[in-house]
């Protein structure tokens, strides 16, 4: 399940006064970030966390430890997850079945260099024939995203050697034993990677209500 919500109309009262329902050992990071976009995007993605996991108001999320990529995640627990976020859009899926990558991507323009540089020969011809070739890039990068970080393999894989040039236009596919469901909304494009089978619901959260 992915729940996504958007950082537009929210006052900055509202991030200070749900700050401590987030893990300690998250204050504790974001106390030494500058940046205050950064600071609200991990704030609310933490608070749809707490949404899909059906926290109760005052209850503490389980111990919190990190993986060597510096992943997130629950210590004695089945329950994975992970947080994404793109623009003003922020999303957080969860699984109490197998590990999951999520990613969301605003619509982008991408240069010739970049496109060279994360989509092979197959994924460029066919993107160029797109009616929108630019959202068709965006679909693509999201996608190589969730999948790196459901692997885990890290920044330094090579995003080529995945070709999704003939899955990525549909909204549910598998690949190689992973299922991907991608999703989307006006200019933004989420995709789920796990390798729990089935589409994976999407869930629009009034960001108020966290």
């Amino acid at each position: 399940m992915v729940l996504f919500t958007s950082l537009v109309g929210l006052e900055d009262a509202f991030f200070k006064n749900r700050a401590p329902l987030l893990p300690s050992e998250k204050s504790r990071q974001l106390s030494a970030i500058k940046n205050v976009k950064s600071i609200k995007e991990t704030t609310l993605a933490w608070l749809l966390l707490r949404r899909a996991l059906g926290m109760k108001p005052g209850e503490e999320f389980p111990p919190l430890s990190f993986s060597e990529r510096g992943k997130p995640y629950f210590k004695n627990s089945a329950v994975r997850f992970n947080l994404s976020h793109s623009g003003s859009m922020v999303c957080a899926a969860v699984s109490h079945e197998a590990e999951i990558g999520v990613d969301v991507q605003k619509k982008s323009l991408f240069s010739q260099r970049v496109k060279k540089r994360v989509f092979c020969i197959a994924e460029l011809e066919v993107g160029e024939n797109q009616p929108d070739p630019d959202m068709f890039f965006t679909r693509l990068w999201a996608i190589k995203e969730s999948y790196l970080k459901q692997t885990g393999v890290g920044i330094a894989f090579d995003f080529k050697s995945l070709d999704f040039s003939k899955e990525c236009r549909g909204d549910y596919f598998e690949k190689d034993g992973l299922c991907y469901t991608v999703n989307e909304t006006g200019d933004y494009c989420f995709s789920v990677c796990t390798p729990e089978k089935g589409e994976q619901e999407f869930v629009n959260v009034q960001a108020s209500s966290l």
